[in-house]
Formats: structure tokens, C-alpha cells, sequence
């Protein structure tokens, strides 16, 4: 099982920031694993700006992880909030990366997407991004006890589960899911195979559900603590709709390279799960064409983003 040994929080003022700090220093104690806190001063600002706030801030940081018992260590730096994250993160090595959503709008999200949607794309570590919604927690509590992964069946997915497990404790649940993209009915309708198509998803949902038993060990499905879910539809909306429907409180995904034209026009899984999911997403790079070739393309789980 995965074990986390670092991890690193990008803070600041904000509720998301202090929400995902309370979830960096639960897992942090629960691995016992050193906290490393990052905060960014903008680059249109002086150093010295909310300088006292930002003391104060640290200071209340530090007591909260000293009061958990875990080492703590705070860094500050001046430029823009994703380069100095990925930065430190290049530089520290974390085993996890966690983050407020930081949500932008408009022009500047098509340019530049969020903080959050920028460190999940480009980091090498697994970054946890939580939303204000998720709300606080406590330290000495499991931040994750009903954890939804997706899947795609490449050589990263059993890590993925590894890792989901990773931020489970003893009693927490995992589901495991994997979907399969359908023909809309009004494209598939105009060609004279739409009669085979209800059978050639039969035939897809078969082989999927067959390679995941030989993904999830058997004892693991005995316990109850894993199950597993195969559906078909949108990615992005099934990803979100199986964690409303089971009350997942962190989602698990996966990362690929994709190029600047194909997150312009397209974006990505990943980034529209933490858009639209409203609770933690944790987004797990994985090697490009490290997607199974045994399902058709079309109907891989885009968890790769």
C-alpha cells in the first residue's frame, strides 16, 4: 500500500485554502508523514504585502500541526501561484500535492484554467485539490471514508486503487468504476448497424467487467470494502453522478499529457470533474499510452485527461 512520507499544502487566505490545509494535516498524521506548507505573494504586490496576516496565518498553521504532532515546515515565495507550487514541489519531491480549488472565470479560465486545473496537469506527484464545500475536518479523524476510483484498465490502475486505499483508513469503503462511452441514439440511429449496437455494448460492459475482477483482488471484494461499478455515458457526468449517488467524499482520477490545442478545445476529464464535482478530487498522473488497448478507444474511461 502506497504510504505517504510528504506532503505539501499550498495556503493562503482563502476557506478552500484552510479546508485543504485541515485535509493535508489529517493525512499527514494519519501517515505520519512531515507537512510542508507553501504560500505564494502575488507578483503585481510588494513582499511585505498582508505581511502581519501572513505571520499570523503561519504561526496558527504551526500550532495546529505541532498540536497533531507533525513535523511542519512553511515556506513563502513571490510569483504566480501554480509556478511557485509546482516549484516547490519539484524541489521537495511530496508524495502529495493539496490545494484549495481556486477557481477562475470567463476569458481567463479559457486562457488559463484555475491554480488547481494547472498543478493537477503539470505535477509529477498526486495532487489533492478540495473545494470550500468539502468543509473542515479535524485532524485527528480520517478525512476519506467512502472513496470513488476511476479506472481505465492501464498499467496505472492498479496504483489507483492502491492509492485510494492509501487515503482510506481500516473502515473506509472503495468503489471502483469504470465507463464505457455509448453511441447517442440520434447519430447511432442513421446507420444501418444501431440495431447492434445495444449487443456491442453487452459485449463492451462483458470484457469490462471481466477485467475488473482480474484488477481488484477477490479477498478485497469478499470484505466489502471494495466494490465495483461499470456504467455507460458521458465520463465526466457518470464520474460525478456515481459519486452523488454514493456519497463519495473524494474522488479519484487519472492524469495524461494532452497537448495546449487539445485542452483549449477539449479540456479535460480531470479538469471538468473538479469543476463540476463539488468535493475533493485527487488526480494521479499516469504515463501517456498507458491506456488499455483492449477496450476500443471510444470507450476507455477518459480518467486519463
Amino acid at each position: 500500500m502506497t504510504k505517504l512520507h510528504r506532503v505539501l499544502a499550498a495556503v493562503d487566505f482563502s476557506e478552500p485554502a484552510r479546508a485543504a490545509f485541515d485535509h493535508a494535516l489529517a493525512l499527514s498524521r494519519m501517515h505520519g508523514a512531515e507537512l510542508l506548507a507553501v504560500h505564494a505573494v502575488p507578483t503585481d504586490r510588494p513582499f511585505g504585502w498582508y505581511a502581519r496576516e501572513r505571520i499570523a496565518l503561519m504561526g496558527s498553521l504551526r500550532r495546529a500541526a505541532e498540536a497533531a504532532g507533525v513535523a511542519f515546515t512553511a515556506s513563502v515565495q513571490q510569483g504566480d501561484p501554480a509556478e511557485v507550487i509546482l516549484l516547490h514541489a519539484g524541489a521537495r519531491t511530496p508524495d502529495l500535492i493539496v490545494l484549495g480549488s481556486n477557481k477562475r472565470s470567463g476569458f481567463d479560465r479559457f486562457r488559463f484554467g484555475s491554480v488547481a486545473e494547472t498543478v493537477a496537469r503539470e505535477a509529477n506527484a498526486p495532487v489533492l485539490v478540495v473545494p470550500a464545500t468539502a468543509g473542515r475536518v479535524a485532524a485527528t479523524e480520517a478525512p476519506f471514508k467512502n472513496i470513488l476510483v476511476a479506472v481505465d484498465f492501464g498499467e496505472g490502475s492498479r496504483a489507483a486503487i492502491e492509492r485510494a486505499l492509501a487515503m482510506a483508513n481500516g473502515g473506509s469503503r472503495v468503489t471502483v468504476m469504470h465507463a464505457l462511452r455509448g453511441m447517442p441514439f440520434e447519430r447511432s440511429h442513421r446507420y444501418p448497424y444501431h440495431l447492434m449496437e445495444p449487443e456491442y455494448q453487452r459485449s463492451l460492459a462483458r470484457v469490462a467487467w471481466r477485467r475488473m475482477a482480474s484488477l481488484v483482488p477477490a479477498e478485497a471484494t469478499a470484505s466489502g470494502r471494495i466494490h465495483t461499478r461499470v456504467v455507460t455515458g458521458d465520463t465526466t457526468t457518470e464520474i460525478s453522478r456515481v459519486a452523488a449517488e454514493i456519497g463519495a467524499d473524494l474522488i479519484l482520477v487519472g492524469v495524461t499529457a494532452r497537448g495546449v490545442i487539445g485542452r483549449l478545445l477539449r479540456g479535460s476529464t480531470t479538469a471538468r470533474v473538479i469543476r463540476s464535482a463539488g468535493r475533493p478530487v485527487l488526480a494521479v498522473p499516469q504515463p501517456a499510452g498507458e491506456a488499455a488497448a483492449t477496450i476500443p478507444a471510444r470507450d476507455r474511461l477518459a480518467a486519463a485527461a
